[in-house]
């Protein structure tokens, strides 16, 4: 080996291999010292970026999630035997990035393994590179089968790829990576409090993580604070929270839950009326008539089933025309409901969600249909996220109508809806839980109102 470095000073001359196409070939020796090498870049960004999180913690996220993140996948994919080596990337995660995101230190084992579930599934997507590593790999020599046969057969330029079978070999790989994450979820959970494994429940549902999943634009609403994103964290795992107050104003003892559901200052008021104006807002692009709070038409004789709300200074939260169909009048009602208050914690996510909406049905249906000569569609959404039928099928209607008007996909028109109705809801939680409550009365009449006189 002396002799031909002799022969070729200027070209570095190896027997372990060398780096091709972000991989390396050569010797196991060599691929390990390569993978060493790039963990040990990969683990100070990490570190880099957990700094980053101790002060805007939703930046970071955003920046680890859709970058950091990515670095390693390509090397998973094209490199086999790799996990034991990338342990120093899962201890930086677990020991710096996880404690600066989500203001939780040291993070429990329990809470590790549900943050590297897919949001959708209730977790971070902040998965483990040394579980993941041998999977990706098998994947990716899957997809790739027929290319990689015609590369060991030296006969690359007569490779044809089957785009179908691609496609099918694809969606085979990522319904076996969702039952696989469906298997752990369940491992996982089955040793967690019923009190958490509700809380995955809840964040699993439709829409509910989409908050999460958005980059923190202030234009759109979509800017929390460091405080604000801790807490929305907390809260979404059932975390007790810093610095909240054991009793509250009214006179009971304070909770999260109470917190959610307490009248005292406005804050249920404030939730509801947010949620109400936006909706109307976002009709107000595709509809006529737009109007918050409309009058129903007093009854007279008519006959309406029991349960009907008869009263005549009854009133709905928006009303607006041409939306089922052209000219025809829609009346919507909002409710925010919190699914862990007591009324509500006993009963199943489902029957619960169908008790509320079932209530508005019969308050007001028959009376809109028959009095009113209009559609009704009863909101009902919960303070974690989570939209009942009735209210996903409009909410639908309007991702199409919006669609068409701003001559966007309808992916993004919903996407937009979920993100925006998912914040409004978030934001007026999170002062629900930190918001004043008490009020401040002052008594006029001991006051010296005969200011004129004073000097």
């Amino acid at each position: 080996m002396d002799y031909y470095k002799s022969l070729f000073p200027n070209i570095q001359i190896t027997t372990e291999g060398h780096r091709y196409l972000g991989s390396f070939i050569g010797t196991r020796t060599g691929t390990e010292r390569f993978v060493s090498n790039k963990v040990k870049e990969w683990t100070q960004d990490i570190e880099d970026i957990s700094k980053v999180a101790l002060c805007e913690p939703q930046n970071a996220y955003a920046a680890y999630y859709y970058g950091i993140m990515k670095r390693w996948s390509y090397l998973m994919r094209t490199t086999p035997d790799i996990a034991a080596c990338l342990g120093p990337i899962e201890k930086a995660i677990n020991q710096h990035l996880l404690p600066g995101l989500t203001g939780i230190n040291p993070v429990p084992e329990n809470l590790r393994n549900i943050f590297s579930f897919s949001p959708k599934n209730g977790g971070l997507g902040i998965t483990n590179p040394v579980e993941m590593s041998d999977m990706e790999y098998l994947h990716s020599k899957r997809i790739n089968e027929d290319l990689i046969k015609a590369i060991v057969s030296n006969n690359p330029g007569q490779y044809d790829p089957n785009i179908s079978k691609i496609a099918r070999t694809k969606k085979q790989c990522i319904l076996g990576k969702q039952e696989k994450e469906q298997q752990k979820k369940f491992s996982v959970l089955s040793s967690c409090s019923e009190e958490l494994v509700r809380q995955v429940a809840l964040a699993s549902e439709k829409g509910a993580s989409s908050w999460l999943s958005s980059l923190p634009l202030k234009e759109c609403g979509f800017l929390l604070s460091k405080q604000q994103f801790h807490d929305a964290i907390k809260l979404r795992y059932n975390v007790p929270l810093d610095g909240l107050s054991s009793d509250c104003a009214c006179g009971s003892s304070n909770s999260v839950d109470h917190s959610l559901i307490c009248k005292l200052g406005g804050y249920v008021s404030l939730r509801h009326n947010h949620l109400r104006d936006t909706i109307a807002n976002l009709l107000n692009t595709v509809c006529k008539g737009v109007e918050l709070e409309p009058a129903l038409t007093p009854i007279t004789n008519e006959a309406l089933p029991r349960g009907t709300t008869a009263c005549n200074d009854a009133r709905l939260d928006i009303s607006c025309r041409g939306f089922y169909s052209p000219l025809d009048k829609t009346f919507l009602d909002i409710r925010v409901l919190h699914p862990n208050s007591l009324s509500n914690a006993g009963r199943p996510l489902d029957r619960t969600y169908r008790a509320h909406e079932q209530e508005k049905k019969t308050k007001y249906l028959h009376r809109v249909i028959q009095v009113e000569k209009a559609n009704f569609s009863p909101i009902v959404m919960s303070t974690t996220g989570g939209i009942v039928s009735e209210a996903s099928t409009f909410f639908k209607r309007l991702a199409s109508k919006l669609a068409v008007k701003l001559n966007q996909p309808y992916s993004n028109t919903m996407g937009y809806i979920r993100r925006k109705l998912r914040f409004e809801l978030l934001r007026t939680c999170l002062m629900a839980l930190r918001g004043f409550r008490k009020s401040k009365r002052v008594d006029i009449a001991a006051l010296d109102l005969n200011i004129l006189n004073l000097h």
